[in-house]
């Protein structure tokens, strides 16, 4: 048997040497960002917020900086994302290109700093605002749900390079709900009827659309509220798909609860029903056909997720994620016009 020990990983090099500071001018890049002054580092602390064995790490680097000449002090965060192959480099040049488009766009994109070849390491600016989870869980969510709901429309409607957005069809977006559809049978058996039903109308009754940019990982710690604007972060997955999935797939995570243990499921559901309504109004009536069985596939592989990540009381979470997408395919008040 082979053993792998955090942060030793075989197919991840590059994570140790990240760990122990191989990033000669991190500091400096950082510094050069502030108001003018005399600054210089006082001590730094690196810690992993993300972990995917052979696959990738998310890292928050965090350093103190003093004014020489007003000692001042202040607390500066970046975060690092460690890649075992090229994806990183391919990030870094479309949040650039994200990044240079008009900042009167009602979405925005967190800054990247720098790209470290050498180490296939992305370094990210700290996404400006509060996370979308944490408005959500404040209970005061109103204004910035239909913020995010614009924003989400305009990524979906927006002119990316399509070098930018690799394809992905509808055959792979089932391929997804497949994947996840055997796994939750496995896991909780006494979903089975009920989860092949749902992946099976999904499967049979979803048709190829026109492909749109798509984030492909929409989720409400992936948004964070600035102002009027919403700010995504994680865009490893854009593509170029169907738009539908985007508002589907967050959807789901609001309906789900993931993450949102704190609020009811009534409060969810209308949370999501108001995301939906919104979206909606900003975008052409004929994306909202198939909503129903894209959020139906979209919740079972929620369900997937939850029971991947072993979340405490995850067969009661499995369930009522697959609850979710029964009443999705029965045309509940959130999903009709």
């Amino acid at each position: 048997m082979a053993v792998q020990v955090f942060p030793y990983d075989r197919k991840l090099p590059n994570l140790s040497l990240v760990l122990s500071g191989a990033w000669p001018g991190l500091d400096r890049l950082l510094l050069a960002r502030r108001e003018a002054g005399r600054w210089h580092a006082e001590g730094q602390s690196i810690e992993p917020t993300r972990y995917r064995t052979e696959l990738g790490a998310a890292l928050k680097y965090t350093t103190h900086a003093r004014d020489a000449l007003t000692r001042r002090l202040e607390t500066l965060h970046c975060y690092l994302k460690v890649y075992r192959n090229e994806r990183g480099e391919q990030t870094d040049r479309l949040l650039r290109a994200l990044a240079e488009a008009d900042g009167r766009k009602p979405y925005g994109v967190v800054c990247p700093l720098a790209y470290l070849s050498e180490l296939r390491t992305l370094v990210l600016e700290e996404a400006p605002g509060v996370a979308l989870q944490h408005v959500l869980l404040q209970g005061d969510a109103a204004a910035g749900i239909d913020a995010v709901a614009r924003a989400v429309a305009a990524f979906n409607q927006d002119d990316i390079p399509i070098a930018h957005c690799p394809p992905h069809s509808l055959a792979d977006q089932l391929d997804d709900v497949k994947r996840a559809a055997s796994l939750v049978q496995w896991a909780c058996p006494r979903a089975r009827a009920d989860v092949r039903a749902i992946s099976a109308a999904v499967v049979d009754g979803l048709r190829e659309a026109p492909p749109r940019p798509i984030h492909r990982d929409l989720k409400t710690d992936h948004i964070f509220l600035s102002g009027d604007r919403a700010i995504f972060i994680d865009l490893d997955s854009v593509a170029r798909g169907d738009p539908v999935r985007d508002p589907a797939h967050l959807f789901a995570h609001i309906a789900g609860r993931v993450g949102l243990d704190a609020l009811s499921r009534e409060r969810a559901r209308a949370t999501a029903a108001a995301f939906a309504e919104s979206y909606f109004a900003h975008v052409p009536p004929s994306w909202r056909n198939q909503f129903s069985l894209h959020c139906a596939g979209a919740l079972i592989e929620v369900a997937g997720g939850i029971f991947k990540r072993q979340e405490p009381h995850w067969p009661a979470k499995v369930m009522a994620a697959v609850e979710e997408a029964g009443n999705a395919l029965s045309g509940g008040s959130a999903w009709r016009g």
